[in-house]
């Protein structure tokens, strides 16, 4: 059975919320009366005029005479009321509301010609009764009242009382009750909820007719029994419920015309105690129940209040039902549905049930095409209102360039402007109007010119990496008709109206390819416009993590790795590395028992020719490597050397999988602030805040990005982690630094190593705070610390300019090599020297790169000293050094740097010194 369908509540609204009445509302000679229960000037001893009302109902009541109008006040609540003041034929007392007062129960007691119209009876009342009354009309009333209560009760002797377009919800009690002896009883357009009981109940009336309501109750809709006569039910619409009549009253009972919206199977009838669920067995076994209809299916669909088209209870209804009113509960009129057939009596097109489908036309703004024209071509505007019954509907159109209005009810009008003030483009409001409507619409009328295609795509999106987003910045005189977009990889190419703006494409793998937009636009002229889309990997920032460490077994066997020996270890599954297809890793080697290199390389994978870095005997010395990943999930380390030790942390690694979380891309904000732009300096050079050295144990929290990366406005908005080239000076003991957030542990991992007085450089991934702000510990003696920052990652984001930059790891690509002439001539850059040499076009890089990672080793130094390092096209020379080192020392640092024009530029302040550079990793914009 269905439940409460307190939605109703919305219908009682539209009775009673907007009903305005007139000063008198007397339906003869009369006086009208004033009850104001919040009007500081009501009194129940004065006039009950509206300068001075009654404060209640009861005192109105008592004092009113035949004829009188009783206009109660809204928007408080009143005490319950037991009315005794009678009307006479012709001189009815009339009790109504100019919006919905609230009456706390209602009695009319042994009365008569009393109409009691537009007011709600609620909680904590017991409804309305009806005693020993005739003549009682009870119009558009909201009944709620306590659980257990019946909404309206009518008993004793009254007689001739009429309930009309009412809303009735009462809780575990009957909607409508009506006892015995009671004659002439009209329920009629009322929408009746009566949760776990009958809607109506008749227990012996005379006389009574159910006409015309909606009616959603359990178990019953209407319950008939001890021996009522003269019943009539017709044209209600009942929701999963019956109609129950028992032995004693079926012969004085008539059913017909009711529509029934039922699961299979349900009983529509139980007559004189017999079940039937289908409508013509009923018909046949009673001779009841003409043209009555069972939806189900779809037909079930069309029939919640309000009706729409294709309800079978449209226009289906019986005109001269006992009780069946003009106008429905909303005080609407009956109205002919043109896309249903009149299949009832009398007017034919009646409907069941409490509510009258109304015409649904409903007013929309018109089209306007196209939006922008050229002068001397036409534009159209058409009616986009929604019109199903084809209501002939005018409207007067103002073009906004001073010609006549046009007055049409056609569909659509055209107009061609034909002036252009100035020969600029100008912005015209077209004004559209219609009863109880306007619209107004925006044209741009501007001169003649040629179509321009053009084509860009968004930035990388980090949460899916192989997806891009198109942007059309076409430009013509015209609106934009269509556009088709071929994307580039053999996929079909797709249309749609108007520009390509926002279309979207994923592509099976990474990549560059070239997509064609081929625009069209309301002119009638076409142009075609291409642009490079490239889609890779985006990086997980996710550690320092350690997946390897041969002292302890972890990642792979507990041994020294001895000269020409292989470490293979997985990535892949590995803490929260998934789908890597390269990993950044910081590889440490200790215990070295003489110099040697350390390779880094995809699992399955020839051993490249360039090595990772150089270490020397009795030095614990590490390098950040950007490694590609194998078909299996794993990485390969060959050891060159001595006899050593091998740990390996993640810094984070690239994956087309990222999952929910996204990854990031790698930015420099190269035009804003250059390479290599200093954030630390623990001596307070470079004009930094001066901490000291920091000590065995300590940490450190500096800014490392602008000073708040949750600003919408920063061009590191929404960073999460910074990449980080950290120099250690001075120190006294051999140590190790890590970075780490701030506000969390430091992680027990390396990233950079140093010896006591030896100056090293390393490059770190960092994760930031809120702040942009990162912390450095230290592990033994004390250093001196300086940090630049080379990049930082981002998640895409469509307010971060566009960024086409995945980053693709490659086996190391060596580039350049004084030493033997590699990309450069052979012989050492002396001291205050500067080299040139290209790192795209070359060694499997391709000529179109916007940044490397970059491999880069000093060896054989003269003196301590460092290189600088920038992408050629920089505007900014950049403020710290790269990579520092000692005097004969081989030193290496991974170094990202953007790229203008392919090349890359170098600068050694003091001495001689021979560099090698390996790109190992790529991107591309």
């Amino acid at each position: 059975m269905a439940g409460s369908r307190r939605a109703g509540f919305v219908v009682l609204s539209l009775l009673t919320a907007g009903l305005v009445l007139p000063a008198v509302m007397a339906e003869a000679d009369g006086s009208t009366l004033y009850v104001g229960i919040t009007a500081a000037s009501c009194s129940d001893t004065g006039p009950g005029t509206q300068a001075q009302p009654y404060c209640t109902l009861q005192a109105a009541t008592d004092g009113a005479r035949p004829g009188d109008t009783i206009l109660v006040g809204s928007g408080a609540d009143y005490p319950a009321t037991e009315i005794t003041t009678s009307g006479e034929p012709g001189q009815p007392i009339t009790i109504t509301s100019q919006s919905s007062a609230d009456i706390d129960g209602l009695t009319l007691a042994g009365v008569h010609d009393v109409v009691l119209r537009g007011v709600r009876v609620e909680e904590p009342g017991a409804g309305l009764q009806v005693r020993d009354a005739h003549d009682i009309t009870l119009d558009r009333l909201g009944i709620t009242p306590w659980a257990g209560s019946a909404g309206v009760e009518i008993s004793g002797a009254s007689s001739d009382v009429t309930v009309s377009r009412s809303r009735i919800e009462s809780v575990d009690a009957t909607g409508i009750e009506v006892g015995a002896g009671v004659r002439g009883t009209v329920i009629t357009t009322n929408d009746i909820d009566a949760t776990n009981a009958s809607g109506v109940a008749l227990d012996g009336t005379v006389d009574t007719a159910v006409t015309s309501n909606t009616l959603s109750s359990a178990p019953h809709a209407l319950s008939v029994s001890a021996g009522s006569v003269g019943t009539t039910a017709e044209n209600n619409v009942l929701y999963d419920n019956d109609i129950v009549v028992d032995d004693d009253s079926a012969t004085g009972t008539t059913a017909g015309y009711n529509y029934f919206v039922e699961p299979a199977g349900a009983d529509l009838y139980r007559w004189a105690g017999t079940p039937y669920p289908g409508t013509a067995s009923f018909e046949a076994a009673t001779g009841q129940g003409r043209s009555d209809i069972l939806a189900v299916g779809s037909n079930a669909s069309h029939t919640f209040p309000p009706p729409r088209d294709g309800s079978p209870a449209i226009d289906s209804a019986d005109a001269g039902a006992p009780g069946e009113l003009a106008t429905d509960l909303t005080g609407a009129p009956r109205v002919d549905d043109p896309l249903t057939p009149d299949t009832g009596t009398g007017i034919g097109y009646a409907d069941r049930g409490a509510l009258e489908l109304q015409d649904p036309y409903e007013a929309y703004s018109p089209r306007l095409s196209p939006t922008s024209t050229a002068v001397g071509y036409p534009v159209t505007v058409t009616a986009e209102d929604d019109n199903p019954w084809g209501r002939t509907v005018t409207r007067t159109y103002d073009f906004g360039d001073g010609t006549p209005a046009v007055t049409s009810a056609a569909g659509s009008v055209e107009h061609t402007y034909t002036k252009l003030p100035g020969g600029k483009s100008t912005y015209d409001v077209i004004t559209v109007q219609e009863p109880g409507h306007t619209d107004r619409l925006t044209v741009s009328v501007n001169p003649a010119g040629p179509l321009t295609a053009a084509l860009g795509a968004n930035g990388q999106d980090a949460t899916s990496p192989l997806t891009t987003t198109f942007h059309d910045t076409s430009t013509s005189p015209f609106a934009l008709a269509s556009c088709t977009l071929s994307f580039g990889d053999g996929t079909p190419a797709v249309s749609q109206a108007g520009a390509c703006d926002g279309l979207t494409h994923t592509y099976a793998r990474a990549g560059t390819y070239t997509a064609t937009g081929r625009e069209t636009d309301f002119g009638g002229r076409s142009a075609s416009a291409s642009t490079k889309v490239v889609v890779g990997p985006v990086f997980v920032p996710d550690g320092p993590l350690r997946i390897l460490n041969t002292l302890t077994g972890l990642g792979a066997p507990k041994a020294k790795v001895g000269p020409k020996k292989v470490v293979y270890f997985k990535v892949n599954g590995v803490g929260g590395v998934k789908g890597a297809s390269s990993v950044l890793l910081n590889v440490t080697v200790l215990h070295p028992t003489a110099g040697g290199t350390v390779t880094a390389y995809a699992s399955g994978a020839k051993l490249p020719t360039s090595p990772g870095f150089t270490y020397r005997a009795g030095q614990t010395t590490g390098n950040l490597l950007d490694v590609p990943v194998g078909p299996d999930g794993s990485v390969n380390l060959v050891n060159l050397g001595g006899t050593v030790d091998l740990t390996a942390d993640v810094e984070g690694y690239t994956t087309l999988t990222p999952g929910p979380a996204g990854g990031t891309v790698l930015r420099n904000d190269v035009n804003i602030w250059g390479e290599f732009r200093p954030v630390l300096s623990t001596s307070g050079g470079s004009g930094l805040p001066k901490f000291g050295k920091l000590g065995a144990g300590k940490s450190l929290t500096f800014t490392a990005l602008l000073p708040d990366t949750h600003n919408i406005n920063s061009y590191e908005y929404q960073a999460t982690a910074v990449l980080l080239d950290v120099t250690a000076t001075h120190a006294t003991a051999g140590s190790y630094v890590n970075a780490f957030k701030p506000g969390t542990t430091a992680p027990n991992a390396s990233e950079l190593n140093f010896a006591a007085g030896e100056t090293r450089s390393a490059t770190v991934v960092a994760p930031v705070d809120s702040k942009g702000r990162v912390s450095l510990y230290n592990h033994s003696g004390t250093v001196d610390l300086t940090a630049s920052v080379e990049g930082f990652y981002l998640p895409y984001s469509p307010s971060i300019d566009p960024v086409n930059k995945p980053m693709n790891a490659i086996a190391p690509a060596r580039v350049l090599d004084t030493r033997s002439g590699t990309g450069a001539p052979k012989k050492a850059i002396p001291a205050t020297g500067i080299l040139h040499f290209k790192a795209s076009g070359m060694a499997g890089v391709p000529a179109g790169a916007t940044g490397v990672l970059l491999n880069l080793t000093a060896v054989g130094s003269t003196a301590n000293g460092s290189l600088t390092v920038w992408g050629d096209g920089s505007p900014y020379e950049p403020a710290e050094p790269a990579l520092s080192f000692m005097r004969g020392q081989t030193t290496s640092v991974l170094v990202y740097l953007p790229l203008t024009h392919g090349s890359v530029g170098l600068y050694s302040p003091y001495g001689s010194v021979n560099v090698v550079a390996e790109v190992q990793g790529y991107s591309t914009n």
